[in-house]
């Protein structure tokens, strides 16, 4: 499983690189949106993980820039300390599959994720 993880917040960023690797999965990840839709168009991961509020371009875009390319299938999951219903909504309208709120359980998160590319 390749992961695309955009977080700009490091430790966090860490902890999920670590979690994800140590369970056989390719990480790739990302400190901005920017970086992240790069990261993307260069390397097609097969599920991105990535939160709403990022430098440069926010997981908005990025969720965006997916559903327009060509590879506009691939699992989107969001991570966000939001829990304002709207955003959530507009979220799953521009196209994620799921939503996950912080502070997450890790072995959560890696389950939801791989349910993800096994349902793609």
């Amino acid at each position: 499983m390749k992961v695309l993880i955009a977080e700009d917040e490091p430790l966090l960023r860490r902890l999920l690189i670590d979690k994800f690797s140590r369970n056989d999965c390719t990480v790739i990840s990302a400190e901005n949106g920017l970086a992240a839709i790069e990261s993307f168009d260069n390397l097609q991961p097969d599920v991105v993980i990535t939160d709403l509020n990022m430098p440069y371009a926010g997981g908005q875009e990025l969720i965006l820039h997916i559903r327009e390319s060509k590879f506009a299938d691939t699992p989107i999951l969001v991570l966000s300390g939001t829990s304002n219903e709207h955003t959530i909504n507009d979220v799953f309208r521009l196209g994620a599959n799921d939503f996950v709120e912080k502070p997450f359980r890790m072995n959560e998160l890696l389950l939801r994720a791989q349910r993800l590319i096994h349902l793609n």
